[in-house]
């Protein structure tokens, strides 16, 4: 082979490097069709059996070395350091040999012959002393996929660019989606919601699985021995697809909503979790396959059960809808290109990653809204369950718990506490006379009279019936008896109005104080006996219970 180059052309007589206006040199490519001993091959004893091959394009088998010659079709000057570049560098060993080398330079993104000058977008090899028209650069592809990649003539200012440029946005995109996954694995941890470990999860797998194909896994030592070995790539697959459908299943409540879905789910959890399993130890020629086609039944189910969750209003499913529907498309670009039942698009290199962390997101925000939703409609049924419909008082349990913890409060602060207990005179005789109706109006307007006399952290709850139980924090018996009189007062004062007829309504009201030692029940037991007593000496008026009957009060 030659060993040097006539002098060409200088810079200075040259046009300056303009990137808009650059054209790449026009390369010719042919592919020999087996793997001599290189001596030979750079003898040129299979110069004749290179087959030509249009475009700029180069491939191999899986694991078969392939031999490819780049000849020059116009002279390449050195001034602007051109390189040569080769797209889709993943999983890949290239071996050139420039005009004049008897060694060749070895490049791959993993193991010793990483070149961490430049990026991982492409394999970089420097053509210093620049190339006549003519002559010829000898590849030695040895690659674990089908993928073509696309070889070309830059300038290293191009190259540069492109580099810092491809830097940029897989750094923005990787830090996109790690931040949504702190994000999710946050709100797991702080809200113990499992959705959100699940969508974390999801994250954390992908950005593993873009890291290992990308080959920024090669500046982590241990994990420049991993990430080359097709193992990696189909278990970290396989496990971000399982994580995804436990996620789906939690997100859109199939278990419940669409249980026939969920098993088939299940099923799909199945198989892949069997080929995760026997991926750890060896692959198989359809491994990869095998993998892709479970995920494309995932798609087909995901798009179904979404559609018919958008159906049935759920709101959930518009957000796994946005933000899962581009990627979804995105992977079955992507699962055709790597089996060649289509072409391969470049612009997938980006769109899918950039897919992945606004999906991360889109998730997220879903998960949030549908987890609010949920902390809602809990609310309610506590609130359902802790206040009556009719009167908005506590209801029985809630305003039983409530004393209990007060009781509990005072006796430890050694503060007072007191309870009136009271009820409506003659309601069962309303409730005859003028009907339930009236009856339940009755009752809410007492409620209201008598909850407005109160203080705000006063506790009111419906006890029975017409009986209610009020809860007075610091208060003595007296001001208790004082507190129950006025409430007293606001009912009978004024009768009620109730369907243009006014209703005479009274009181017997019952008041009871704390007493060291004393329990909730003994407490209600000692009102309901004051109450008793207010009844007994006419009704409509006010008992104070005390342990010393000279001391009791009565109103």
């Amino acid at each position: 082979m030659q060993a040097g180059h006539p002098a060409i052309q200088p810079r200075s007589e040259r046009e300056p490097y303009d990137p808009s206006t650059y054209r790449a040199p026009s390369l010719s490519l042919s592919r020999l069709g087996q793997d001599p001993v290189p001596a030979r091959v750079l003898a040129g004893e299979f110069d004749h059996r290179f087959e030509a091959v249009s475009g700029n394009e180069i491939w191999a088998p899986k694991r078969q070395p392939v031999w490819w010659r780049v000849t020059l079709n116009q002279d390449v000057g050195p001034s602007d350091s051109p390189q040569l570049t080769i797209s889709r560098p993943y999983r890949r060993e290239i071996e050139l040999w420039r005009p004049g080398d008897e060694l060749p330079l070895r490049r791959s993104i993993y193991g010793p012959d990483t070149d961490l000058n430049h990026s991982t977008r492409k394999i970089v090899f420097p053509l210093t002393q620049g190339l006549r028209k003519g002559d010829a650069l000898y590849l030695r592809v040895l690659a674990t996929d089908l993928s073509p990649s696309r070889v070309m003539i830059q300038p290293l200012a191009q190259v540069q660019r492109d580099d810092m440029r491809h830097v940029a946005l897989r750094s923005v995109v990787l830090t996109a989606m790690g931040v949504v996954a702190v994000l999710a694995f946050g709100f797991w941890a702080g809200l113990r919601e499992r959705g959100y470990a699940y969508l974390g999860l999801t994250l954390v797998l992908q950005i593993l699985t873009l890291t290992s194909d990308g080959g920024e896994m090669r500046v982590v030592p241990w994990l420049n021995e991993i990430a080359p070995d097709v193992r990696a790539n189909i278990v970290l697959n396989t496990a971000a697809v399982l994580a995804s459908i436990r996620f789906l299943i939690f997100f859109l409540g199939l278990r419940t909503t669409q249980p026939r879905v969920a098993q088939i789910l299940d099923w799909c959890s199945i198989s892949l979790g069997a080929l995760l399993a026997v991926s750890l130890f060896r692959t198989f020629k359809y491994s990869a396959l095998y993998g892709n086609l479970n995920l494309l039944v995932v798609i087909v189910l995901i798009l179904y059960c979404g559609s018919v969750a958008t159906w049935r209003r759920q709101r959930e499913a518009y957000f796994l809808l946005l933000a899962w529907l581009p990627l979804m498309v995105l992977l079955v670009a992507i699962v055709g290109s790597r089996h060649q039942w289509w072409p391969e698009y470049g612009w997938l290199e980006y769109t899918f990653p950039i897919g992945m962390a606004f999906g991360g997101l889109g998730l997220l925000l879903g998960l949030t809204t549908k987890l609010q939703q949920l902390r809602r409609d809990r609310d309610t049924a506590n609130r359902l369950a802790t206040y009556d419909s009719l009167t908005g008082a506590m209801t029985r349990a809630a305003i039983s718990q409530s004393l209990r913890t007060a009781v509990e409060s005072a006796q430890r602060s050694r503060r007072p506490l007191s309870v009136v207990f009271f009820d409506i005179d003659h309601f069962k005789r309303i409730n005859d006379e003028h009907g339930h109706r009236v009856g339940d109006e009755t009752l809410r307007i007492v409620s209201l009279r008598t909850r407005n006399r109160l203080r705000a952290y006063d506790l009111f709850g419906r006890y029975g019936g017409d009986e209610v139980l009020v809860v007075l924090a610091d208060t003595h018996l007296r001001d208790a008896v004082r507190v129950a009189e006025h409430l007293r007062e606001s009912v009978s004062g004024s009768p009620l109005s109730i369907d243009g007829r006014l209703l005479p309504v009274s009181l017997s009201l019952g008041v009871a104080e704390l007493v060291p030692g004393e329990t909730p029940e003994q407490l209600l037991e000692r009102a309901d006996a004051a109450l008793y007593a207010s009844k007994s000496a006419g009704r409509d008026r006010v008992t104070g219970h005390s342990l010393e009957p000279e001391r009791e009060v009565v109103s």
